[in-house]
């Protein structure tokens, strides 16, 4: 569930407060296909401006299935309908794995007009805590970093900065700011989820021992 969260921000370049509003309908259609794209409205969207956003990166939808099955086998948001996985489809998605509850928006003030603005704070914190947790912030990696790594990332999968632009939301000058800057500040980022990916694929294996030590005749 960690894992999503962070493949959300770096390999779709969503946001906190996109992602604390994500809600089932957005990752699964009525007939039970996942979807690989989904336009975010301007009123979620983190600078007001709807744009596409990308499902379509193998480990995201790797960890969208696994997250699913969770959501199911605990049976958080679920509902009596066949229809979108079984899930109700205006449930917001994406919820605390300590608690099983969404980390919704909270109240931020009023804007001028009156209008209330909201922020994701408990996200924020969670992640916060996943980038400490890692040692990560030690050497400067913020959660600013992880859509940054998006860019860095896209580039060098050789998408084209314009497309990048548009499923980011960032300008061509940000985008360039960003690629011109020291990526050695990144490389601990990308080598610690490496070091994730290696050792859950060796405790996999070390499993499939023990399984075909228990059952072997």
């Amino acid at each position: 569930m960690n894992k999503l969260i962070i493949q959300l921000m770096t390999t779709a370049a969503m946001r906190e407060i996109e992602i604390a509003t994500l809600v089932v309908s957005d990752f699964i259609s009525a007939n039970g296909e996942l979807n690989e794209l989904f336009i975010i409205d301007a009123e979620r969207a983190y600078n007001g401006r709807e744009r596409p956003v990308l499902f379509s990166h193998d480990g995201l939808k790797q960890s969208l299935e696994q997250y699913i099955m969770l959501l199911k086998a605990e049976q958080v948001l679920t509902s009596p309908l066949d229809s979108y996985l079984g899930l109700c489809p205006t449930a917001l998605f994406i919820v605390n794995p300590d608690t099983f509850q969404p980390f919704g928006i909270q109240k931020r003030g009023t804007k001028a007009g009156g209008a209330v603005n909201y922020a994701p704070y408990t996200l924020n914190r969670y992640v916060d805590k996943l980038i400490a947790n890692a040692e990560l912030s030690e050497i400067g990696i913020n959660r600013k970093s992880l859509t940054r790594l998006y860019v860095i990332e896209a580039y060098k999968s050789d998408i084209s900065i314009k497309d990048i632009c548009l499923t980011s939301g960032l300008s061509v000058d940000t985008i360039m700011k960003v690629l011109a800057m020291d990526l050695s500040q990144y490389s601990p980022l990308v080598q610690w989820w490496e070091k994730r990916e290696q050792a859950k694929e060796a405790r996999i294996n070390r499993m499939k021992k023990v399984r075909q030590w228990t059952f072997r005749d």
